[in-house]
């Protein structure tokens, strides 16, 4: 059985229009000792970078970015941009048209400053437009203004793009998610999804412990489970990031170094956007071909990112 088939809510976060899924990639000839080309369909493009708090560093320029989305894709990958603010350069809009991506995520600013750059962004194909909401925990991981967030949501619907509510889950709001739950459809909005807080260098822990330990993230299971059986998923579709390990899901499912990479504006590899830190990098980037480390350690069923910055 084909691994997307038997997970099927593994990347569910990152999936959309994917036109080189099930294409075969031509063999390509790997001149680098200990390395192989990669085998996987997706890389996911960080645009640019908040600098202090980011991991990686710098920007692309509008036409660097477009000629690197043209090689992966001439090269068989299926692109997707990601970023620290998409919106910080509205050009960038036109290398998300380049990629034909459906979705864009976003802390919603840029489209309060200007609400009519939500028809730019419906022109340029979005579809689905996530948007950070973090209900009690937004003053940790947003500078934005749940008003502003809700503004930015609130657009969207009314321009006929999709709102995701996207939420992060740490220990003191893991039961209030049927409250998030019921807000979404009460406000309208049909999807929402939820993030394990992981706790990377970019990020300063709360003095009290906000990281979900496994007995978190099985009750974790437990309560979207219960939604989901609550709400019918044309009312509200319950999406959730493999950030929350294997504790009890039937369908977890790491696409880390096996159907996906991270490629950030320093022309670095890495097997994800939780793994962003050195000596994580796994590949080199040749002319549209990415190569990866032979052997480089892959979770099965789990998130390997979990492991490395939540122990």
């Amino acid at each position: 059985m084909n691994e997307r088939n038997r997970y099927p809510y593994g990347a569910s976060t990152w999936t959309h229009h994917t036109p080189y899924q099930e294409k075969p990639r031509p063999g390509v000839y790997c001149p680098y000792y200990d390395y192989e080309p990669f085998p996987g369909w997706q890389v996911v493009i960080l645009i640019n970078s908040q600098q202090n708090a980011d991991p990686y560093q710098g920007s692309f320029e509008l036409n660097e970015l477009c000629k690197i989305i043209k090689n992966f894709q001439e090269c068989g990958y299926n692109v997707l941009l990601d970023g620290a603010e998409p919106l910080a350069k509205t050009d960038f809009l036109k290398a998300f048209k380049e990629a034909d991506q459906k979705i864009l995520t976003t802390n919603g600013m840029a489209i309060c400053e200007r609400p009519a750059l939500i028809d730019e962004i419906r022109e340029a194909g979005i579809e689905t437009l996530g948007v950070y909401y973090h209900f009690e925990a937004q003053a940790i991981f947003s500078p934005v203004h749940l008003g502003l967030a809700k503004t930015a949501l609130k657009l969207a619907e009314n321009v006929g793009i999709r709102g995701r509510v996207m939420t992060t889950i740490i220990r003191p709001n893991l039961e209030k998610i049927p409250d998030y739950c019921a807000w979404c459809v009460k406000e309208g909005f049909t999807e929402i999804c939820f993030t394990n807080f992981i706790a990377q260098d970019r990020y300063s822990r709360p003095e009290h412990n906000v990281i979900l330990s496994e007995d978190d993230r099985r009750r974790y299971y437990e309560i979207i489970t219960e939604q989901r059986a609550k709400y019918p998923k044309e009312v509200l579709k319950i999406l959730s990031s493999g950030t929350f390990g294997d504790c009890g899901s039937p369908h977890m499912y790491c696409t880390a170094m096996r159907e996906s990479v991270v490629f950030t504006p320093d022309y670095k590899i890495y097997p994800c956007i939780h793994q962003i830190s050195p000596g994580n990098e796994c590949g080199i980037y040749v002319n549209g071909h990415i190569f990866t480390k032979k052997n480089y350690p892959i979770a099965e069923h789990d998130c390997a990112a979990l492991h490395l910055f939540n122990r």
